[in-house]
């Protein structure tokens, strides 16, 4: 039997565009990063080690030599148009049914998977589809999936209810947001199926989430005074006031970070070291990242200092912003594999004393990937992450709660197969305090299943934060050369729905991916624009232009979406870009005019992967999106 498309979503009018959560929008908060893939569950803690960082042939190999892969690639997965559950009896709690799983004929990556089978994973239950004319599938290769197994029509019924009870306590239409890449094509009308599921008839499995259940301030975006001030978890480098030793406060993000019991580094080394990365050149993937010194005289000099050491419980970082990117998740967890996005704190530094200490416009990004992967896990922690909604912001049982999610991915020993054994996947920089012009750097921990050339030569240090590239970003040098070559070569990749490209080191005759991204200028000027752009003689695909600059660090930052500079600012404020709707003509060319709503699609995915069955994170699809 062949599933009527048109009873996946009730007046959802023309199905030539993706379904909801096909294709979820991914931006950047403050930097860009994709998140380094996670390869193991979490297992009990190494043995102390008192050897110190040493360098790519030092004895610290042995110990931090990890599986972490340079490339943050993914796995295809399939495009999924529909999926219906037939129950085979009563409904319960695991009602036997056949499932069809109609594959999107339009894209093209699904012809990888005609003809095959596919392995999905509903809770323990693993579910074989076939397309391969056995096994009850009637018609071979037609990219319609049939598998037999359990489903829980209990809980299918519960979230009818509740999406029911949400309509009765609305005055307008519930609706879910549909997203092409970052773009808001529509908004779809959402009704509660019938509790009544007949045996035999299909029962639609929707990727539905209710953008309007979820608090932005309390689940996504956390800039309240009552949390990022909160006095037993963070430290004001400015009153002087809090806990040196709080959750949230720099010293001890770095400190697991550095996880000296693990890996001989002290902390106060490991910032130190750090910080020591603007002091001097670097080159990274060939090109030159220019130093920025006056980070001696602003930050180091007048760092408070302990021996000689910087004195981390003293550290000149303001908590500016917590953040849950779930809808960074990348391997998709209904296949049998999956994340839980990224986990990040924002800090800005701070100069001056007493009355006259402020925050500066240099921000410092902790993006952490959180090690859950499978189903269940990343429901039950999306659950914690909406429950936040309900809670009264910055009360004591709210901030409680905010703190065991963070322990969830800040603490050491939580990815034992990542360096350090730290869930960290990079540091990001985004700065105009030091210097000009505008930059954003990247810093990541290495082992050596990584391609060095990534790192600033002459090599990455075992246990340290090491300058690496900037994701999807190019560097500037290429912008006439390199960068048109590319973009016209891989137009297809590029503009795919989800694209399936990633800038590498390197492209054609030389050096590509860049080790810093700069913003020249706020907005656009028709001599040299901050984003990335060429006329349509030279890159005559527009949207793949677009979507190549938006996708990069500095063009996400450099006017593309008409945002300057900060998404989240260093006082916490929010760029347009994460404020609601923006409507932006194409800063290139005028046209066409695209809407963008962020924060629309990460409520409406947070509460899409706490609330459905784990089966509709099969519609989910990867993105060449790394913010």
């Amino acid at each position: 039997m062949k599933p009527e498309l048109s009873l996946l979503w009730k007046h959802s009018g023309k199905l030539g565009r993706r379904l909801p959560f096909a294709l979820l929008a991914s931006s950047l908060v403050v930097g860009c990063g994709q998140p380094a893939p996670e390869t193991s569950e979490p297992s009990a803690p190494a043995a102390e080690s008192s050897a110190q960082a040493v360098g790519p042939s030092g004895n610290l190999e042995a110990a931090l030599n990890t599986v972490t892969d340079e490339d943050d690639a993914v796995p295809d997965r399939p495009v999924v148009e529909s999926l219906f559950a037939i129950p085979q009896g009563t409904a319960s709690k695991a009602t036997a049914a056949v499932f069809e799983l109609k594959l999107d004929a339009k894209r093209a990556q699904n012809e990888a998977f005609r003809g095959k089978t596919l392995t999905m994973l509903d809770g323990a239950q693993q579910l074989l589809f076939r397309d391969d004319g056995q096994g009850g599938d009637e018609v071979a290769g037609d990219l319609l999936f049939l598998a037999s197994g359990t489903f829980d029509f209990v809980a299918l019924q519960a979230e009818q209810e509740r999406i029911a009870q949400a309509q009765s306590q609305s005055q307008t239409q519930l609706t879910t947001a549909v997203f092409e890449g970052r773009e808001l094509v529509r908004t779809v009308p959402v009704t509660a199926l019938s509790t009544q599921f007949p045996v035999g008839q299909r029962v639609p499995i929707r990727p539905i989430g209710l953008a309007t259940l979820v608090d932005p301030a309390r689940s996504l975006i956390i800039r309240a005074p009552s949390v990022v001030g909160d006095p037993t978890r963070t430290w004001d480098p400015c009153t002087n006031v809090g806990n040196p030793n709080g959750k949230w406060t720099f010293n001890y993000l770095m400190t697991e970070m550095a996880n000296q019991p693990f890996t001989g580094v002290a902390p106060s080394t490991f910032v130190r070291e750090w910080v020591r990365q603007w002091e001097a050149a670097k080159t990274v993937n060939g090109f030159t990242t220019p130093p920025r010194t006056n980070i001696v005289t602003k930050l180091v000099n007048p760092w408070p200092k302990v021996g000689g050491a910087l004195d981390l419980t003293k550290s000149p970082f303001k908590l500016v912003a917590i953040v849950n990117r779930l809808d960074l998740a990348g391997n998709n967890p209904a296949y049998g594999s999956g994340r839980a996005g990224e986990g990040r704190f924002i800090f800005a530094a701070t100069e001056g004393t007493g009355t006259s200490c402020h925050t500066v416009p240099f921000l410092v990004i902790l993006e952490y990937g959180v090690d859950k992967n499978d189903c269940m896990s990343i429901k039950t922690y999306a659950q914690q992450w909406q429950a936040l909604s309900s809670m009264a912001l910055g009360s004591a049982t709210y901030n409680a709660a905010l703190e065991a999610l963070t322990e969830q991915f800040a603490k050491r020993d939580l990815s034992p197969r990542k360096p350090n054994r730290s869930s960290i996947n990079q540091v990001r920089t985004n700065e105009l305090w030091l210097g000009s012009p505008w930059e954003l750097r990247e810093f990541r921990l290495w082992n050596s299943t990584i391609n060095p050339a990534s790192f600033a030569a002459p090599g990455p240090v075992l246990g340290l934060l090491n300058s690496h590239t900037v994701a999807q970003t190019p560097d500037r040098a290429t912008k006439n050369t390199l960068f048109p070559s590319y973009v016209n070569a891989n137009a297809p990749a590029i503009v795919a729905l989800p694209p399936t490209y990633t800038v590498p080191l390197a492209w054609s005759t030389g050096a590509f991916r860049g080790g810093r991204a700069v913003v020249t200028s706020t907005f656009a000027s028709p001599s040299s624009p901050p984003f990335w752009s060429q006329p349509a003689t030279t890159i005559p695909n527009r949207q793949a232009r677009h979507v190549f600059s938006l996708n990069t660090c500095d063009g996400c930052h450099g006017d593309e979406i008409g945002t300057p500079f900060t998404h989240v600012s260093q006082t916490g404020a929010l760029s347009p870009f994460l404020s609601g709707a923006l409507t932006v003509p194409d800063r290139a060319d005028g046209s066409p005019t695209r809407t963008f709503n962020e924060m629309l699609g990460r409520q409406t995915f947070l509460d899409q992967v706490a609330n459905q069955s784990c089966l509709t994170l099969s519609f989910l699809s990867s993105s060449a999106a790394v913010h």
